[in-house]
Protein backbone atom coordinates (compact mmCIF):
# COMPACT_ATOMS: atom_id res chain seq x y z
CA UNK A 1 0.00 0.00 0.00
CA UNK A 2 1.37 3.41 -0.93
CA UNK A 3 1.06 6.03 1.79
CA UNK A 4 0.44 9.38 0.08
CA UNK A 5 -0.53 11.40 3.11
CA UNK A 6 2.28 13.89 2.70
CA UNK A 7 1.91 14.30 -1.04
CA UNK A 8 2.02 18.01 -1.81
CA UNK A 9 -1.45 19.53 -1.88
CA UNK A 10 -1.04 23.27 -1.60
CA UNK A 11 -3.70 25.89 -0.95
CA UNK A 12 -2.34 27.95 -3.82
CA UNK A 13 0.96 28.62 -5.46
CA UNK A 14 1.13 32.01 -3.75
CA UNK A 15 1.16 30.28 -0.34
CA UNK A 16 4.53 28.66 -1.03
CA UNK A 17 7.52 29.95 0.87
CA UNK A 18 11.19 29.16 0.44
CA UNK A 19 13.76 28.95 3.19
CA UNK A 20 17.49 28.37 2.97
CA UNK A 21 17.49 25.67 5.65
CA UNK A 22 14.35 23.78 4.74
CA UNK A 23 13.93 24.30 1.03
CA UNK A 24 10.47 25.02 -0.29
CA UNK A 25 7.39 23.73 1.52
CA UNK A 26 3.66 23.73 0.90
CA UNK A 27 0.62 23.55 3.16
CA UNK A 28 -1.18 20.22 2.69
CA UNK A 29 -4.98 20.35 2.94
CA UNK A 30 -5.11 16.75 4.19
CA UNK A 31 -3.16 17.69 7.30
CA UNK A 32 -5.29 20.81 7.88
CA UNK A 33 -8.38 18.60 7.97
CA UNK A 34 -6.96 16.38 10.69
CA UNK A 35 -5.66 19.30 12.69
CA UNK A 36 -8.80 21.41 12.79
CA UNK A 37 -11.05 18.43 13.33
CA UNK A 38 -9.20 17.75 16.55
CA UNK A 39 -9.35 21.44 17.56
CA UNK A 40 -13.12 21.66 17.05
CA UNK A 41 -13.76 18.49 19.01
CA UNK A 42 -11.87 19.59 22.10
CA UNK A 43 -12.36 23.34 22.40
CA UNK A 44 -15.20 24.26 24.74
CA UNK A 45 -14.56 27.71 26.18
CA UNK A 46 -13.14 29.56 23.18
CA UNK A 47 -16.65 30.41 22.01
CA UNK A 48 -17.30 32.20 25.32
CA UNK A 49 -14.76 34.96 24.60
CA UNK A 50 -16.13 38.49 24.64
CA UNK A 51 -13.97 39.16 21.58
CA UNK A 52 -11.43 37.25 19.50
CA UNK A 53 -8.94 39.69 17.97
CA UNK A 54 -7.41 38.43 14.74
CA UNK A 55 -4.06 39.19 13.04
CA UNK A 56 -5.49 42.05 10.96
CA UNK A 57 -6.30 43.95 14.17
CA UNK A 58 -2.84 43.45 15.71
CA UNK A 59 -0.49 45.66 13.64
CA UNK A 60 2.63 44.87 15.68
CA UNK A 61 3.65 42.22 18.17
CA UNK A 62 1.03 43.32 20.70
CA UNK A 63 -2.17 45.30 21.04
CA UNK A 64 -3.33 47.94 23.52
CA UNK A 65 -6.94 47.36 24.57
CA UNK A 66 -8.73 50.45 25.98
CA UNK A 67 -11.58 49.85 28.41
CA UNK A 68 -14.24 51.90 30.09
CA UNK A 69 -13.67 51.92 33.83
CA UNK A 70 -16.21 49.88 35.72
CA UNK A 71 -18.92 51.77 37.56
CA UNK A 72 -20.19 55.28 37.02
CA UNK A 73 -17.42 57.69 35.98
CA UNK A 74 -19.51 60.44 34.37
CA UNK A 75 -21.85 62.58 36.46
CA UNK A 76 -24.64 65.05 35.91
CA UNK A 77 -24.49 68.40 37.62
CA UNK A 78 -27.25 70.76 38.60
CA UNK A 79 -26.78 73.95 36.57
CA UNK A 80 -28.21 77.31 37.59
CA UNK A 81 -29.45 79.76 35.00
CA UNK A 82 -26.53 81.44 33.24
CA UNK A 83 -23.88 79.21 34.82
CA UNK A 84 -21.33 77.35 32.71
CA UNK A 85 -22.16 73.68 32.21
CA UNK A 86 -19.44 71.56 33.88
CA UNK A 87 -17.21 69.49 31.64
CA UNK A 88 -17.02 65.75 32.29
CA UNK A 89 -15.85 62.71 30.30
CA UNK A 90 -15.93 59.01 30.90
CA UNK A 91 -12.82 57.45 32.47
CA UNK A 92 -10.83 54.81 30.64
CA UNK A 93 -8.11 52.32 31.51
CA UNK A 94 -6.52 49.58 29.46
CA UNK A 95 -3.90 46.88 29.14
CA UNK A 96 -1.44 45.49 26.62
CA UNK A 97 -1.86 41.99 25.25
CA UNK A 98 1.08 40.28 23.56
CA UNK A 99 0.48 36.92 21.83
CA UNK A 100 2.98 34.16 22.64
CA UNK A 101 4.09 31.56 20.11
CA UNK A 102 3.40 27.89 20.81
CA UNK A 103 4.58 25.10 18.54
CA UNK A 104 5.06 21.40 17.93
CA UNK A 105 7.34 19.79 15.33
CA UNK A 106 6.51 16.26 14.25
CA UNK A 107 9.13 14.12 12.52
CA UNK A 108 8.24 10.96 10.62
CA UNK A 109 10.95 8.90 8.89
CA UNK A 110 10.44 7.55 5.38
CA UNK A 111 10.62 4.04 6.84
CA UNK A 112 7.69 4.80 9.14
CA UNK A 113 5.67 6.09 6.19
CA UNK A 114 6.56 3.08 4.02
CA UNK A 115 6.05 0.38 6.64
CA UNK A 116 3.04 1.65 8.59
CA UNK A 117 -0.47 0.34 8.00
CA UNK A 118 -1.81 3.65 9.31
CA UNK A 119 -1.46 7.31 8.34
CA UNK A 120 1.16 7.95 10.99
CA UNK A 121 1.48 11.66 10.26
CA UNK A 122 -2.28 12.17 10.31
CA UNK A 123 -2.53 10.51 13.73
CA UNK A 124 0.28 12.69 15.10
CA UNK A 125 -1.25 15.85 13.67
CA UNK A 126 -4.61 15.03 15.25
CA UNK A 127 -2.87 14.63 18.61
CA UNK A 128 -1.15 17.97 18.06
CA UNK A 129 -4.53 19.58 17.47
CA UNK A 130 -5.75 18.13 20.74
CA UNK A 131 -2.72 19.56 22.58
CA UNK A 132 -3.26 23.02 21.07
CA UNK A 133 -6.90 22.83 22.16
CA UNK A 134 -5.89 21.91 25.70
CA UNK A 135 -3.41 24.78 25.78
CA UNK A 136 -6.04 27.32 24.74
CA UNK A 137 -8.46 25.95 27.32
CA UNK A 138 -5.76 26.17 30.00
CA UNK A 139 -4.98 29.78 29.09
CA UNK A 140 -8.67 30.66 29.45
CA UNK A 141 -8.97 28.91 32.82
CA UNK A 142 -5.84 30.69 34.09
CA UNK A 143 -7.22 34.11 33.15
CA UNK A 144 -10.62 33.32 34.71
CA UNK A 145 -8.81 32.42 37.93
CA UNK A 146 -6.73 35.62 37.80
CA UNK A 147 -9.77 37.79 37.06
CA UNK A 148 -11.85 36.35 39.89
CA UNK A 149 -8.97 36.81 42.34
CA UNK A 150 -8.43 40.41 41.20
CA UNK A 151 -12.12 41.13 41.77
CA UNK A 152 -12.23 39.37 45.15
CA UNK A 153 -15.01 37.15 43.82
CA UNK A 154 -13.81 33.80 45.17
CA UNK A 155 -16.58 31.71 46.73
CA UNK A 156 -15.32 28.82 48.89
CA UNK A 157 -16.99 26.30 51.19
CA UNK A 158 -16.21 23.18 53.20
CA UNK A 159 -19.04 21.15 51.70
CA UNK A 160 -18.37 17.84 50.00
CA UNK A 161 -20.84 18.80 47.29
CA UNK A 162 -21.78 22.06 45.62
CA UNK A 163 -24.70 23.82 47.35
CA UNK A 164 -27.11 26.05 45.48
CA UNK A 165 -26.16 28.92 47.81
CA UNK A 166 -22.64 29.00 46.33
CA UNK A 167 -24.06 29.38 42.84
CA UNK A 168 -26.36 32.20 43.87
CA UNK A 169 -23.53 33.95 45.77
CA UNK A 170 -21.31 33.82 42.67
CA UNK A 171 -24.17 35.24 40.61
CA UNK A 172 -24.64 38.00 43.18
CA UNK A 173 -20.96 38.93 42.86
CA UNK A 174 -21.53 39.67 39.18
CA UNK A 175 -24.92 41.33 39.62
CA UNK A 176 -23.62 43.80 42.20
CA UNK A 177 -21.31 45.14 39.47
CA UNK A 178 -24.10 45.36 36.89
CA UNK A 179 -23.14 42.14 35.09
CA UNK A 180 -25.41 39.25 34.13
CA UNK A 181 -24.41 35.66 34.89
CA UNK A 182 -24.67 33.99 31.46
CA UNK A 183 -22.62 30.81 31.92
CA UNK A 184 -21.23 28.53 34.61
CA UNK A 185 -18.21 26.46 33.55
CA UNK A 186 -17.68 23.47 35.81
CA UNK A 187 -15.14 20.71 36.45
CA UNK A 188 -16.09 17.04 36.42
CA UNK A 189 -16.89 16.72 40.14
CA UNK A 190 -19.00 19.87 40.22
CA UNK A 191 -20.84 18.65 37.11
CA UNK A 192 -21.63 15.45 39.00
CA UNK A 193 -22.95 17.47 41.93
CA UNK A 194 -25.26 19.40 39.63
CA UNK A 195 -26.55 16.22 38.00
CA UNK A 196 -27.64 15.06 41.44
CA UNK A 197 -29.60 18.22 42.27
CA UNK A 198 -33.23 17.24 41.67
CA UNK A 199 -34.42 20.64 40.50
CA UNK A 200 -31.58 20.90 37.98
CA UNK A 201 -32.09 17.37 36.66
CA UNK A 202 -35.85 17.75 36.29
CA UNK A 203 -35.53 21.06 34.46
CA UNK A 204 -32.83 19.82 32.09
CA UNK A 205 -33.62 16.24 31.21
CA UNK A 206 -33.28 17.07 27.52
CA UNK A 207 -29.74 18.28 28.10
CA UNK A 208 -28.80 15.20 30.11
CA UNK A 209 -29.72 12.59 27.48
CA UNK A 210 -26.66 13.12 25.26
CA UNK A 211 -23.47 12.61 27.31
CA UNK A 212 -21.33 13.83 24.39
CA UNK A 213 -22.65 17.37 24.79
CA UNK A 214 -20.60 19.71 26.96
CA UNK A 215 -23.66 21.94 27.44
CA UNK A 216 -25.35 19.80 30.08
CA UNK A 217 -28.29 22.08 30.84
CA UNK A 218 -29.27 25.41 32.38
CA UNK A 219 -29.57 26.64 35.93
CA UNK A 220 -30.91 30.08 36.87
CA UNK A 221 -30.90 30.85 33.12
CA UNK A 222 -27.13 30.17 32.92
CA UNK A 223 -25.66 27.69 30.46
CA UNK A 224 -23.94 24.89 32.39
CA UNK A 225 -20.79 23.81 30.51
CA UNK A 226 -18.44 21.04 31.63
CA UNK A 227 -14.74 21.30 30.77
CA UNK A 228 -11.95 18.95 31.80
CA UNK A 229 -9.55 21.92 31.64
CA UNK A 230 -11.27 23.17 34.81
CA UNK A 231 -10.16 21.42 38.01
CA UNK A 232 -12.71 18.85 39.10
CA UNK A 233 -13.79 20.81 42.20
CA UNK A 234 -13.92 24.29 40.62
CA UNK A 235 -16.54 26.30 38.75
CA UNK A 236 -16.57 29.74 37.15
CA UNK A 237 -19.63 31.94 36.80
CA UNK A 238 -19.11 34.52 34.04
CA UNK A 239 -20.78 37.20 31.99
CA UNK A 240 -19.53 36.08 28.59
CA UNK A 241 -19.98 39.57 27.13
CA UNK A 242 -17.23 40.98 29.36
CA UNK A 243 -15.25 38.12 30.94
CA UNK A 244 -12.19 37.59 28.72
CA UNK A 245 -10.63 38.38 25.36
CA UNK A 246 -8.41 36.32 23.01
CA UNK A 247 -5.72 37.90 20.81
CA UNK A 248 -4.48 35.67 18.00
CA UNK A 249 -1.61 37.07 15.97
CA UNK A 250 -1.15 33.76 14.15
CA UNK A 251 -4.10 31.38 13.95
CA UNK A 252 -3.21 27.73 14.29
CA UNK A 253 -1.40 26.63 11.12
CA UNK A 254 0.67 23.75 9.87
CA UNK A 255 3.57 23.63 7.43
CA UNK A 256 5.69 20.77 6.18
CA UNK A 257 9.17 20.20 4.88
CA UNK A 258 11.58 17.33 4.29
CA UNK A 259 15.10 16.89 5.60
CA UNK A 260 16.71 14.83 2.87
CA UNK A 261 19.86 14.32 4.93
CA UNK A 262 17.86 12.48 7.60
CA UNK A 263 15.32 11.04 5.16
CA UNK A 264 12.58 12.41 7.37
CA UNK A 265 9.40 14.35 6.75
CA UNK A 266 8.31 17.04 9.22
CA UNK A 267 5.07 18.83 10.04
CA UNK A 268 5.30 22.02 12.12
CA UNK A 269 2.20 23.31 13.90
CA UNK A 270 2.34 26.82 15.42
CA UNK A 271 0.05 29.41 16.96
CA UNK A 272 0.59 32.88 18.45
CA UNK A 273 -2.08 33.57 21.02
CA UNK A 274 -2.77 35.34 24.32
CA UNK A 275 -5.78 35.38 26.64
CA UNK A 276 -6.66 37.91 29.36
CA UNK A 277 -9.65 38.78 31.49
CA UNK A 278 -11.45 41.90 30.30
CA UNK A 279 -13.54 43.04 33.29
CA UNK A 280 -12.57 41.10 36.41
CA UNK A 281 -15.95 41.82 38.00
CA UNK A 282 -17.57 39.70 35.27
CA UNK A 283 -15.99 36.53 36.76
CA UNK A 284 -16.61 34.64 39.99
CA UNK A 285 -14.90 31.40 41.04
CA UNK A 286 -16.48 28.66 43.18
CA UNK A 287 -14.32 26.15 45.07
CA UNK A 288 -15.66 22.97 46.67
CA UNK A 289 -13.77 20.47 48.81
Amino acid sequence: MTNTLLTTDSKSSTDSTAGTSTGSYLIPRTLYGSLFKAMRRNLVMSALAAKRIGPESIPGSSIDIPMQKAGQTMYLSRVEQGDEIPLDVEEYSGFNLKPIKYGIRIGITEEMVEDSLFDVMSLNVETAGYIFALNEESLIVSTLDAGSTAAGHDVANSNATLPITDITEAMQNLEEDNHIATDIIVGAEVANDLRNIDTFTEANKAGMNDPSKRLIGKIFQMNVIQSNAVSAKLAYVIDRRFAFVIAEKRPLRIEKYKDYGRDTRYAVATQRIAVRYLYENAISEITTT
